[in-house]
C-alpha cells in the first residue's frame, strides 16, 4: 500500500493543511452529524488523528449497503452529505469499503504515545492499484496527483531515518521544517506509528 511517513512539528501542520486546502483537486470528508458525512473543499484545522480526503476527479463514492448482501450504490451528492448505511469499525471516520482508490488518509501523530516530548510519526495512505483486480481500478489522474503529493513532500521536507537524525535505520521518513529544527535542538522521534 503507497505510503508518506511524516515527521511534523510546530507549524508543520499548518503548512499541511494549507496545501491540502488549496488543492482544487481534493475534497476532505467529515462528519456532517452521527452517522453522516459531506465533502468539503477546505476545513479550519487538523483536529483528530485520522482525515479522510477524496480525489474528486476519481469518480463517484461508493455507498454501501445496510446488509452484505445487498447492492451497494453511489453517494448521490458528497458535497450534500450523506448517510452511511454501513459503518465501519471506527465511527469517526467514513467507511467506504476495502480500499475506494479515491480517498486518500492522513494520520496525525503530533506526539508519542510513550513519550510527550517525542515526535510522532505521522503519515497519508492510500490503497493504490491493490483491487484493481477485483474492478477497483485507479484513475490515472488519480494516480498522477498521488506522485505529485509525494513530490511536494520531497520538496518541502528532508529525508531521516525512523526515530530521527540519530537513529540506527536508512532515512526513510520526510521531516518538515518545523520537525527538522526540533531534531537540530535535539528533540526526538518515534520509530513506529
Amino acid at each position: 500500500m503507497p505510503w508518506l511517513p511524516l515527521y511534523l512539528f510546530g507549524d508543520d501542520h499548518n503548512v499541511l493543511l494549507e496545501m491540502l486546502n488549496d488543492d482544487p483537486e481534493v475534497a476532505f470528508i467529515v462528519a456532517d452529524g452521527v452517522g453522516r458525512w459531506k465533502a468539503v473543499e477546505t476545513i479550519s484545522a487538523l483536529s483528530g488523528e485520522r482525515h479522510a480526503f477524496w480525489h474528486v476527479a476519481s469518480g463517484p463514492l461508493p455507498l454501501l449497503a445496510a446488509a452484505h448482501d445487498s447492492p451497494d450504490s453511489e453517494v448521490e451528492d458528497p458535497w450534500q452529505g450523506w448517510a452511511e448505511r454501513r459503518a465501519g469499525a471506527d465511527p469517526n471516520t467514513p467507511y467506504f469499503g476495502a480500499g475506494h482508490p479515491g480517498i486518500f488518509w492522513l494520520n496525525l501523530k503530533n506526539r508519542s504515545h510513550a513519550n510527550e516530548q517525542t515526535i510522532g510519526l505521522s503519515s497519508f495512505e492510500w490503497i493504490g492499484h491493490r483491487y484493481a483486480k477485483l474492478g477497483k481500478v485507479v484513475e490515472p489522474s488519480t494516480d498522477k496527483w498521488w506522485k505529485r503529493l509525494g513530490a511536494t513532500i520531497r520538496r518541502s521536507s528532508s529525508k531521516v531515518p525512523r526515530g530521527g537524525p540519530k537513529g540506527s535505520f536508512k532515512p526513510e521518513i520526510y521531516a518538515l521544517p518545523g520537525a527538522a529544527c526540533a531534531f537540530a535542538e535535539g528533540k526526538g522521534a518515534d520509530d513506529n506509528p
